[in-house]
């Protein structure tokens, strides 16, 4: 599973999601929010607005991840990069190379982070925290691979083509 954080590998900044955490948490559904409606007291029920679009509240993720190091001071350095990359005014985009597309999120919190034990493992600090993170569907990036009707679409040396489409995910 391979995830960029705004052109940056995660796994560079020593980030790792726990398995099942990440895309359990992307791939939930949106609640839409409340369309505009009508009780008629002479009339059962509601009548609803039905030719608006659909727009959805902001989903809140709570994504389990690990940070490793080797130092104490590599491991200040990596949180501080982290936070940095996450806590941006414009928030950052996560984009997941397995799904083929990109999450525009904003950082809300970190509720916990704390040592694996034992602290120090084959030369190596863990650390596990999680991360509170909103999508509010902005515009992001992503990847389709070309293909055809019966089969994907190659360049003369044999290579798959991937175009990149910038679109609001749901």
């Amino acid at each position: 599973m391979s995830s960029i954080l705004n052109s940056t590998p995660a796994t560079s900044l020593g980030l790792y999601f726990r398995r099942g955490s990440l895309y359990s948490e992307l791939l939930k559904l949106p609640k839409p929010k409340e369309r505009f409606f009508n009780e008629w007291p002479d009339q059962h029920g509601r009548e609803y607005d039905t030719t608006s679009p659909t727009v959805y509240e902001p989903l809140q993720y709570s994504i389990a991840c690990y940070l490793t190091a080797d130092s104490i001071g590599d491991l200040q350095q990596k949180r501080s990069d982290v936070l940095e990359l996450i806590s941006k005014p414009e928030g950052f985009t996560l984009f997941s190379e397995t799904l083929g597309r990109g999450f525009a999120l904003r950082y809300i919190e970190s509720g916990s982070f704390n040592t694996i034990n034992p602290i120090w493992s084959k030369g190596k600090l863990y650390c596990e925290f999680t991360l509170t993170l909103e999508n509010n569907f902005a515009p992001t990036e992503q990847l389709f691979r070309l293909e055809d009707i019966n089969s994907i679409v190659l360049t003369e040396k044999g290579e798959e083509i991937y175009v990149m489409d910038y679109t609001i995910q749901f």
